[in-house]
């Protein structure tokens, strides 16, 4: 039995469920928004978890392979501004049984589990290792204190202001807007606070030839030149999409980068990982972050990458 742990609203977890379908495998999909859970039955008695969600029903010590899309009840965002007791009170409970549920599936292969995940995706841990691993990584520093911050830009040849978290935060007119680099001035960061401000992260700027997403999956690694130069909206961050005008390609990564990919996986303990790079106008190739959950699906469908399959094909050689 697999297990799949998402949303209603997840693309992905669509097309991997169509094709373990065609594959005739035995799999629960548990959607963690709020509209599936509230008509979700959960039942915990004598060591064993029992859950009921769309006419379907599973039994925990029954799961072979968890893919981990979500973890956590998945939230809109007017649900993220509920701050009623009621609705606190019935998320928090749901989280805390999830966990139990998770806890129960401590021998089952996952994609890639919580606790491994969550340390990995922590910026500062991720390049340590990767660093460890033989991979180039640009030069940066996290400070508050502004004098620090302003040094290592007058010793560089350019700074990129990099946010070490990715949530998405709601303009005043109700966009949802993301985060994303940016090239800064001395000037700008002389702009900046003082103590009271939050640390800042402060990255030596490659002069880029294009741009990297490799998408690992245990030893299969299916890699995509993002030519973000070709846009000048995408050309400091490929994710100010300009999908038009960038195009993304399938392509063998630099010959000695397979090998610190699976180590790098190695040492986080990750089965999934989504892996971003620059590549620089001499060929070399700069680490600049992995996702153990990032996004594939514009992936495959402008390079061609069969990343569902390769999902799929992991799933199923896990039960």
């Amino acid at each position: 039995m697999i297990l799949i742990l998402t949303d209603a609203f997840d693309a992905h977890a669509d097309v991997v469920v169509e094709k373990l379908k065609l594959r005739g495998m035995n799999f629960f999909r548990l959607n963690l928004d709020v509209s599936s859970l509230q008509t979700t039955s959960a039942t915990y008695r004598a060591g064993s978890w029992i859950l009921k969600q769309e006419a379907k029903t599973i039994r925990l010590s029954k799961v072979k392979a968890v893919w981990c899309r979500r973890s956590t009840v998945s939230l809109t965002a007017e649900q993220e501004h509920d701050f009623s007791n009621g609705f606190r009170l019935w998320k928090s409970e749901w989280n805390r049984s999830l966990f139990g549920c998770y806890s129960s599936l401590a021998e089952a292969f996952w994609l890639n589990h919580i606790r491994a995940a969550t340390l990995a995706d922590n910026k500062f841990h991720q390049l340590n290792v990767a660093k460890s691993c033989g991979f180039k990584i640009p030069d940066f520093i996290t400070s508050n204190n502004k004098n620090d911050l302003v040094t290592f830009a007058n010793n560089v040849p350019s700074v990129a202001l990099k946010f070490m978290s990715q949530d998405l935060y709601h303009s005043p007119d109700g966009n949802v807007l993301g985060l994303y680099v940016n090239r800064l001035t001395t000037e700008q960061i002389e702009a900046f606070g003082n103590l009271s401000e939050n640390p800042v992260t402060l990255q030596t700027y490659i002069d880029k030839d294009f741009e990297v997403r490799y998408t690992a999956i245990e030893d299969n690694h299916l890699v995509c030149r993002i030519s973000s130069q070709l846009s000048k909206k995408s050309n400091t961050d490929w994710r100010r999409y300009d999908i038009p005008n960038t195009p993304h390609l399938a392509i063998e990564p630099h010959p000695e980068i397979p090998d610190k990919v699976n180590k790098l996986l190695k040492c986080l303990n990750l089965s999934y990982g989504a892996l971003d790079f620059v590549v620089d106008k001499d060929g070399e190739w700069w680490f600049l972050e992995i996702n153990s959950a990032g996004q594939w699906l514009w992936i495959e469908d402008l390079s061609g990458l069969k990343i569902a399959d390769s999902i799929v094909n992991c799933l199923i050689d896990h039960t």
